[in-house]
């Protein structure tokens, strides 16, 4: 079956806008279930899941995200380059090279798992972690499908099938969590009915891009596939490196997860907690991942849909408007990751009390949505760096990264516990945020940020913050009692003023202008808002 012809750049454009809208739908519903789900199984039950969680973040990331990236790549660029290769060899170098990687994750993870729980010293996670190994066994076909029509440009087979993986992902935890609670199993057992969900969901992502593959007769094209040595060995190459490479700045995330769930509870016992109420405290600490991952995906959402733009002028040589819109990307991340983090913080006691029950660890969640800014900016310019043709130095960076969030870990959890462990996150990706910043002034020597733009968002977030404060204030003075009805009425009313403070302030201001709001997400709608103000 003939692949179908090069699209035009406007055709390659709604598709990226595709691709990124299901990324946005897929991050939000990864972020949000975790809420009901605390709710559900508490504290404890919320450090069970948390703790094997990023295991799963690992499969996720490289059949979403990784791998099918760099398949597209392959099949999108062999035309216009030199290789001598068929689609039919990278699909099936891709599988072959895939099956062996996801085989040998699930034997590593699958006979592993009492090995790994030992080092978390929680034992009882054996089971949730040989649950989730069979993850990376669905995992190789669904990239290579993926990749394959990522690679033609047809992004609604990986869309839907990332959006409807999502979803029955979320149903499973949330329905077999509530039954197994009501039906009064262990908090390990709770566990291991969310885990599952893994599998109910990459299993109907699955068999969602096998319907497309048979409907559309696309099996044809697998079809009397032969394996040639020598360009086996040169796709193998270019699918492992440089699927590690967009692989690793998309799990910056979880790999701070990664080393909160090897070491901090480990940490916390040193400390002379028990182990029931350590592990309550990494759960109540573990409250700050879905605040964390929503209040990025309100900011990159916007940041996402002008990466596709960048690379265009990348391509165009065009370089004044390439610079313009690099400094759009990172405004527009700034200025969300802002007000996103420093509103949490301003009215992170109501909002806490209102989303997970209690006001536990208040202070520890307020220094953690500190992190929301700095992720912001992070994956902005890493997004930007890679778009520039420079995969090495986000690797780099993230593996630095990682490094000090586990050394910082081990200074700051014995003496000040989960608050420490949120000041280490946060410094971790402050150390991050500089060493980005520090690679895009190598390539770019114009200030990426002017003094008046970022006086103008500094000023919106000192308004918007003492606005809330203020209202705070006068809440609690007139309704001094503690409730979450209450709570839940303090936190909505408190975001909704910071809100309409900090916009307001920001377009009065004029941070973006008409031609800059049109190339951002829903901004078209502040036009008349920003003319009418003007002309006032």
């Amino acid at each position: 079956m003939a692949v179908k012809p090069n699209k035009t750049s406007n055709e390659l454009f709604r598709g990226a806008l595709i691709l990124s809208a299901a990324a946005i739908i897929v991050k939000i519903l990864s972020a949000a279930y975790r809420i009901p789900y605390q709710n559900i199984a508490g504290d404890i039950g919320f450090y069970t899941y948390q703790q094997v969680y990023p295991f799963y973040g690992v499969a996720l990331t490289l059949s979403t995200l990784g791998f099918p990236v760099v398949i597209s790549k392959l099949i999108a660029e062999r035309e216009s380059s030199n290789n001598s290769f068929s689609v039919k060899d990278i699909l099936l170098t891709s599988f072959v090279v895939l099956c062996s990687i996801g085989i040998m994750m699930f034997i590593v993870l699958f006979l592993g798992a009492e090995w790994i729980a030992g080092m978390m010293k929680d034992p009882q996670l054996s089971g949730l972690l040989k649950i989730i190994a069979f993850s990376y066994l669905l995992m190789p076909l669904s990239s290579v499908l993926r990749g394959y029509f990522q690679g033609i440009n047809d992004m609604i087979p990986t869309a839907s099938s990332q959006v409807a993986e999502q979803c029955i992902r979320v149903l499973t935890i949330l329905v077999l969590s509530t039954l197994l609670v009501h039906w009064n199993y262990s908090y390990y057992d709770v566990g291991k009915g969310a885990v599952f969900g893994s599998i109910t969901g990459g299993i109907t992502g699955l068999i969602i891009l096998l319907a497309f593959v048979f409907l559309r007769e696309e099996w044809k094209l697998f079809s009397e596939i032969k394996m040639r040595p020598a360009i086996f060995f040169r796709i193998s190459k270019a699918l492992i490196f440089q699927g590690l490479a967009f692989c690793i700045t998309g799990l910056i995330l979880i790999l701070f997860q990664f080393v909160d769930s090897l070491h901090l509870y480990s940490l916390l016992r040193e400390t002379g907690m028990e182990e029931i109420e350590a592990k309550e405290w990494k759960g109540v600490y573990d409250r700050g991942q879905p605040l964390l991952q929503l209040g990025t995906v309100v900011a990159n959402s916007f940041a996402l849909v002008l990466v596709p733009v960048i690379a265009e002028y990348v391509q165009r040589k065009n370089e004044q408007e390439l610079l313009n819109k690099i400094k759009l990307a990172l405004r527009v991340s700034m200025t969300i990751g802002m007000a996103a983090a420093i509103g949490l913080v301003v009215t992170m006691k109501p909002v806490n009390y209102m989303l997970f029950t209690d006001a536990k660890g208040t202070i520890t969640l307020a220094i953690f949505s500190l992190s929301i800014l700095f992720t912001s900016l992070i994956m902005a310019k890493a997004a930007v760096i890679q778009s520039l043709g420079h995969s090495i130095a986000p690797v780099m960076i993230t593996i630095v990264g990682v490094c000090s969030k586990w050394a910082l870990d081990l200074v700051l959890v014995p003496r000040y516990k989960i608050a420490g462990a949120a000041s280490a996150t946060v410094l971790a990706f402050i150390i991050m945020t500089v060493l980005f910043y520090m690679v895009l002034k190598v390539h770019i020597k114009t200030p990426l940020i002017e003094k008046k733009q970022l006086f103008i968002i500094l000023k919106s977030t000192v308004y918007m913050g003492i606005s809330v404060l203020l209202f705070n204030t006068v809440f609690q003075a007139l309704l001094p009692d503690e409730s979450r009805l209450l709570a839940t009425i303090q936190a909505l009313i408190g975001v909704g003023i910071g809100a309409v403070i900090f916009v307001i302030t920001v377009f009065r201001a004029g941070l973006f202008d008409q031609e800059e709001l049109s190339l951002i997400p829903v901004g078209s709608k502040f036009k008349r808002f920003i003319i009418t103000n003007r002309s006032k």
